[in-house]
């Protein structure tokens, strides 16, 4: 009898229980199962360009805010791709999710003249991580602010609300889960 794979969240669940039963009867606990593993999301940056190091340096950013989180790069088509383009107006990067952690992200060369090449990688991939696009007068602080913070903000940091958001967002939720208001759409 095959005995259905369970999630991640489920899992972590499953063995916080056992851990909180143990410490009730004064038994020990493996600190490695109290710990869950980071969620792991391969990327692929082959179609990247000149924007792979960039991309490199946004992932190793996530990864440390976001414990919960591992951008892991692989060699060979992953569901999470980066590509780089030109358009005619040169601008406009933005990203078609098809379900969390997953799909393309689409940098735009042009955008690189105006934009820190990290920030623009930051923000696309936290459209990746569940994380919207923010309005007017928001502010250099917020990486998802985008453009709207001007081509003066070299921010490339998310701050401890957006980095809360996306570990809250993970702990209800397991790479490829659709995302509310995102899934099949693009995001700038």
């Amino acid at each position: 009898m095959e005995v259905p794979a369970l999630s991640r969240r489920v899992l972590n669940l499953i063995s916080a229980a056992v851990c909180a039963g143990a410490a009730v009867v004064g038994a020990g606990c493996p600190a490695s199962a109290a710990e869950s593993e980071p969620e792991v999301i391969p990327i692929d940056l082959i179609l990247a360009g000149s924007y792979a190091e960039p991309v490199r340096d946004a992932m190793e950013i996530w990864n440390t805010a976001v414990p919960g989180i591992k951008f892991v790069e692989q060699d060979t088509p992953a569901a999470l791709r980066v590509k780089e383009y030109t358009t005619a107006n040169g601008t406009q990067s933005h990203v078609f999710l098809n379900g969390l952690g997953r799909g393309w992200v689409y940098l735009e060369t042009g955008d690189a003249t105006l934009y820190r090449p990290s920030r623009i990688a930051v923000h696309e991939l936290g459209h990746i991580l569940s994380l919207p696009d923010l309005g007017p007068g928001s502010p250099c602080s917020k990486v998802m602010s985008g453009a709207w913070a001007g081509t003066d903000c070299v921010n490339d940091q998310p701050d401890a609300e957006e980095t809360a958001a996306v570990a809250d967002f993970f702990a209800t939720h397991d790479v490829g889960d659709p995302v509310p208001g995102w899934l099949a759409s693009s995001a700038s």
